[in-house]
Formats: C-alpha cells, sequence, structure tokens
C-alpha cells in the first residue's frame, strides 16, 4: 500500500501542484484548505505524513502541529503508545525568519521548506521523512538506558530524572529530542559527529538548516540541566559535534 499524505495549504494552485507531483511519484494524497478540516481529515484517513502550511484559516499551522502531537486521537493507531505514532509533519512558510522555523520545530514538526521551493527538493524531502518513519517502526522498542541520573524508557517513551533526594521527575520531549537524547544516551562518555546526529535524527536526507541541532540540543539542556548555561552532561565537543557526560 502506497503512503498517504495529506496537503494542507490554502493556496489551490499550490495544493495542486504538490498533489500533481506526490502523485506522480507514487503516493496516495488527501487535501485540505484550512486547519480545522486538516484535522478531520487526519483523525479520519490516518496519513503517514502531513505537509502542513503555518498560515491557515481557522486554525493555524502551528495549532495544528500542537494538536497533532499531543492528542492521542490522532495517532495512526489508537492503541499504540509508540513515539512514532503520529504522522510525520513536514512544515511549510512563506516566510524566511528563523523564528518562524523554531517555533515550528518545537511544535513537533519533522522538517520544514521556505517557499518558493523545488518540486524535486520537496519530494525528497517527504521520501526521507517517510523512509525515516518506516525505519523507526521497524526498529526494536523494547528496553530502557540509563545514564547517570537520566533514564529513557524506549517503549513507553519517557524520560526521567532523579534527583538528590531520590525522587524521579518525568520529563516531556519532543520526538526529535527524544531520538536525540536516545542517541547521545546510547553512546554515553563518546563525541558524537554533528553529521551522525543529524543523519539518525533527521534523516540521511536531511536538508534543513544544520542549526536545527543546535536549537534541540538547547532544548534538551533546558530540560534536563540543573544550569542549562552551564550544562553539566550534555556537552560540546568543539569541532565534533556533542555528548553525553554522566
Amino acid at each position: 500500500m502506497n503512503p498517504k499524505i495529506l496537503i494542507v495549504d490554502d493556496e489551490r494552485m499550490l495544493v495542486e501542484t504538490i498533489e500533481y507531483n506526490l502523485q506522480k511519484a507514487g503516493f496516495e494524497t488527501l487535501t485540505a484548505y484550512d486547519g480545522e478540516t486538516a484535522l478531520a481529515q487526519v483523525k479520519a484517513a490516518k496519513p503517514q505524513l502531513v505537509i502542513l502550511d503555518l498560515m491557515l484559516p481557522k486554525l493555524s499551522g502551528w495549532e495544528v502541529c500542537r494538536v497533532l502531537r499531543h492528542d492521542p486521537d490522532y495517532r495512526l493507531s489508537a492503541n499504540s503508545l509508540k513515539a512514532n505514532n503520529f504522522p510525520a509533519i513536514l512544515m511549510l512558510t512563506a516566510r524566511g525568519e528563523e523564528s518562524d522555523r523554531v517555533i515550528g520545530l518545537e511544535m513537533g514538526a519533522d522538517d520544514y521548506l521556505i517557499k518558493p521551493f523545488s518540486m524535486r527538493e520537496f519530494v525528497a524531502r517527504v521520501r526521507a521523512l517517510l523512509r525515516r518513519a518506516v525505519e523507526d517502526t521497524s526498529q526494536e522498542e523494547d528496553g530502557s538506558l540509563q545514564v547517570g541520573n537520566v533514564q529513557l524508557d524506549v517503549a513507553r517513551h519517557e524520560v526521567s530524572v532523579q534527583a538528590d533526594n531520590g525522587n524521579l521527575r518525568e520529563v516531556k520531549l519532543s520526538l526529535k529530542e527524544f531520538e536525540l537524547l536516545r542517541v547521545l544516551l546510547t553512546q554515553s562518555g563518546q563525541a558524537v559527529p554533528r553529521e551522525k546526529l543529524l543523519e539518525r535524527v533527521w534523516g540521511d536526507d536531511f536538508f534543513g538548516d544544520e542549526r536545527t541541532l543546535d536549537v534541540h540540543i538547547r532544548w534538551l539542556r533546558e530540560k534536563l540541566e540543573p544550569n542549562p548555561s552551564q550544562p553539566q552532561h550534555i556537552l560540546t565537543v568543539r569541532g565534533v559535534g556533542y555528548k553525553f557526560k554522566e
């Protein structure tokens, strides 16, 4: 069965162009022209990927993204609690401002494209996101990791930090933050190159700004470190990447 993709944009000519190119590439497509219709389509049709414009009538792309990432009604499978059980999101924006991209990523978008863009790059991004989703689904989801006072439960997609008094504090992470922490914990004590982190978390066909990685590292520090401005665990290795130190 071909992957199902929902295209959400109020520019009908762009939607038709995207739909034509995706169908030509072998994908099944659905369309919506406002945020409320988009949510209804996701709930009814369970697409694997949502192409989501930011500036939408009735409900903004930011709000749609927030709902898709936090409301269990929009899971691809109602009984699954896996982290990758929500549709992937490729966010579109006509603005080039970094703040828009950061907000989109913080809301849970997997990738973004700034209009105008080439259809060749667009289809490549779509293929990369869907391939990553398939690879994540096929990976073993059991087990847990613990390094120092940080515990990561893969099956439940839960992260907790142990305080000095022994109490556990649950930490809410986005999908990308979770996967990034998972890679760092798996290779605890080792410097993980930036390129490897981008490949493991965003896919080997990542076209976006490499600063996306730095933004997610900053968010992880804010959630895990006692003093994010002077991190003790998620450390920068100059000229290489990052490492998690126990």
